[in-house]
């Protein structure tokens, strides 16, 4: 499924733009003005009095996602930490209480996914190809020494700060597909853990849990009934008939090539998993091209179902009854599908009508006129998470992982199953 993250890298050069959606949560930290801008709040953080609720967190924190009983936040500023530059500062509070940080510093996905240079005018397609693949070897010359030089100079920080001492290996995940490696440390009340992520991740995750697994702890703990059950109690069932999961929120991809994996994340989340989408391009595999090339996106859906205890069925075809069966239970649903630009705004345009006009139809299926509107096989191919359902108007409710966009839109039935070539549907 190459397709699926459309545009690719040549496309852009030649071209000079991008669908290009801002990310909802990077823009605002690199425009923002805060005195925390780079500060080095390493004594601060480490210090006893932020984890035993006696400090509050220096800054102003955006509200993000809701993982089971955690809230996650993230600071409005690009402090330093252990002497680098932060790119994004997470914090994870369970009933106010701080529970973990989470600070990255290097992110091969923000670096090259912004590689859509101007090429001068004239040149031939093969004169085109060999710029673009010149420009990108001299873009990853500068990432592998930028992500080299930080991992060493955040081991050596990081050993200092905790008194000197050694690292001692330690992992977090249960499944093969999700587990790494990490360096850990201690400092007092906390554990300092240090992932390294094959040349496109460094972060360091600070934390007073002992967990070892990316599920929450306040999941990880209930029965298998218990968490059916904690799913099933998403589901809000509305009076006019739409039955739909209001929690999922979605993460803004930027101009990144990871639909499907803002997707995925969206809806690990939705099960109590703390990942993100920079992880797990990590982990299925995301080469520093700027696209999906590669990686294998299969193996790393089935992974977070396995991570979450669930099972995953994939099929080439979207089957509306198993799609509703899944959702009425809690479970979201993914789809690979065909995407235009004409499609994604009359489907954006009866968002706006339908939160007016109850009574407002999308277009007849059947007619003719309609079904040729539809993307064809050679559209680019876009992830979406499938929220929702109205049996009788025959609408499903899904969400994108672009910014403003946390209002589900609706199609029917009929465009999902003619326009989806991949459907994952998540089960006990």
């Amino acid at each position: 499924m190459q397709r699926i993250f459309s545009p690719v890298i040549l496309a852009l050069a030649l071209s000079g733009s991008a669908m290009a959606l801002p990310n909802s949560i990077i823009g605002p930290i690199a425009d923002a003005d805060s005195s925390l801008n780079g500060e080095d709040l390493t004594d601060t953080l480490l210090a006893a009095g932020v984890w035993d609720g006696s400090v509050e967190l220096p800054g102003d924190w955006n509200d993000e996602a809701q993982i089971a009983t955690a809230a996650v936040s993230h600071l409005k500023a690009r402090p330093k930490l252990f002497g680098l530059e932060v790119m994004l500062l997470r914090a994870v509070r369970r009933e106010g209480k701080l529970e973990s940080l989470e600070a990255t510093f290097v992110d091969a996905g923000s670096f090259f996914g912004y590689f859509n240079e101007k090429l001068p005018e004239g040149l031939s397609p093969r004169e085109a190809r060999k710029e673009v693949g010149e420009r990108l070897a001299t873009k990853q010359a500068e990432f592998t020494k930028l992500y080299t030089d930080a991992r060493a100079d955040l081991r050596s920080a990081i050993s200092r700060a905790c008194g000197g001492t050694e690292a001692e290996e330690g992992e977090i995940g249960r499944t093969r597909g999700l587990r790494t490696p990490v360096e850990e440390w201690e400092k007092g009340p906390v554990k300092v853990r240090l992932l390294a992520g094959e040349n496109r991740l460094l972060r360091v995750m600070i934390s007073t849990s002992e967990s070892d697994q990316w599920l929450d702890p306040a999941v990880a703990v209930l029965s298998g009934r218990e968490k059916l059950a904690k799913l099933e109690s998403t589901v809000r069932r509305e009076d006019d008939g739409t039955v739909h999961l209001p929690d999922l929120t979605p993460i803004p991809q930027g101009y990144r090539p990871y639909c499907g994996l803002n997707s995925l994340a969206m809806t690990a989340r939705h099960f109590g998993l703390h990942l993100d989408e920079d992880w797990l391009a990590v982990a299925c595999g995301f080469q520093n091209t700027g696209r999906a090339d590669g990686a294998n996106l299969l193996k790393v859906y089935h992974a977070v179902a396995a991570e979450a205890g669930l099972g995953l069925d994939r099929s080439v075809k979207f089957d509306p009854s198993a799609a509703m069966r899944s959702l009425s239970k809690g479970f979201p649903v993914i789809v690979w599908r065909r995407f235009s630009h004409e499609r994604n705004t009359l489907h954006s345009g009866f968002m706006r009508e339908f939160s007016k006009d109850p009574s407002a139809t999308l277009p007849d299926p059947a007619a003719p006129a309609e079904r040729a509107s539809w993307p064809g096989e050679d559209a680019p191919m876009h992830a979406s998470v499938i929220v929702g359902y109205h049996a009788g108007r025959k609408e499903f409710l899904f969400l994108e992982s672009w910014t403003g966009k946390d209002t589900p839109r609706r199609m029917r039935a009929e465009e999902l199953v003619a326009t989806t070539d991949l459907s994952f549907v998540f089960r006990p």
